[in-house]
């Protein structure tokens, strides 16, 4: 989606603002388009919901010429025809904003629904770390795709599979170099054991906010849902030795072939 024509108008509003604060004007042109997207919630929720995942804030200063300059928006629809035509993938919209400069972790992030990719990015990025952020992201997108399930249906099972699948398919296209770091943290028997006592009796719990405990931690261990679910689909690879497109299996199968038993 042409999101650099948006960012120019955002700044040309800013410098006349007829009385309205940055935010308003922010949510307006920013927001106000992507109602059809989150069907039908107000304009201030979907940008609440944004700056949750890493939209710049408002006040901050947006460089649209610096990140036109390093090709951001032709890089990702170069890789998106890409992925599109290996994977066989949706057509989905592509929304690309500069990240906040607040965000704690990184200097890029994305959410994918089964209808929209969303990215947050710094003028800073390397290509091809650009690239792997999009392909984790459109891997969700296409797994979501073939779920057919609302982010309320998704069960844990399949959460931790959104996040191995896309991690795996970035390790596959680009190499162990952009993995996120957090996969290294700990052994596959010091995941087994949480598995056992921690996942398997929880894997049919709905709704995508129902998991980020277990997939960031807190009282679990940091990022293990991330780790396990990325040792699920890893091992089931090395078991079955396949190049096949593993989004489109379904996660009873793909746990029953990995290392991680449901007993």
């Amino acid at each position: 989606m042409p999101t650099q024509k948006w960012l120019l108008k955002l700044l040309d509003a800013y410098r006349k603002p007829n009385g309205k604060s940055f935010e308003k004007i922010h949510c307006e042109v920013i927001c106000s388009p992507l109602i059809d997207v989150f069907l039908n919630a107000y304009p201030e929720e979907i940008q609440y919901e944004l700056l949750q995942n890493g939209l710049f804030m408002p006040h901050e200063t947006v460089d649209v010429v610096e990140l036109e300059k390093k090709g951001i928006w032709q890089t990702i629809k170069d890789e998106y025809e890409r992925l599109k035509e290996k994977w066989n993938g949706p057509e989905v919209p592509i929304y690309i904003f500069p990240i906040t400069s607040e965000h704690a972790i990184t200097n890029k992030n994305g959410i994918a629904y089964k209808d929209a990719v969303f990215l947050f990015v710094s003028a800073e990025l390397e290509k091809e770390e650009l690239r792997a952020l999009f392909a984790h992201e459109y891997n969700h997108a296409c797994r979501l795709h073939y779920l057919n399930k609302s982010l309320d249906e998704v069960t844990l099972k399949d959460s931790l599979l959104l996040e191995g699948l896309a991690e795996c398919a970035v390790e596959e296209l680009y190499g162990e170099r952009w993995l996120a770091p957090w996969l290294k943290l700990y052994t596959k028997d010091e995941l087994l054991l949480v598995w056992q006592e921690h996942f398997l009796p929880s894997l049919e719990v709905q709704g995508v906010h129902n998991h980020f405990a277990f997939l960031y931690g807190g009282q679990l261990p940091r990022w293990v849902g991330y780790c396990i679910g990325y040792e699920i689909v890893r091992t089931y690879k090395a078991n079955r030795i396949t190049n096949e497109d593993l989004y489109v299996k379904s996660t009873e199968e793909i746990l029953a072939g990995s290392d991680f038993p449901l007993q």
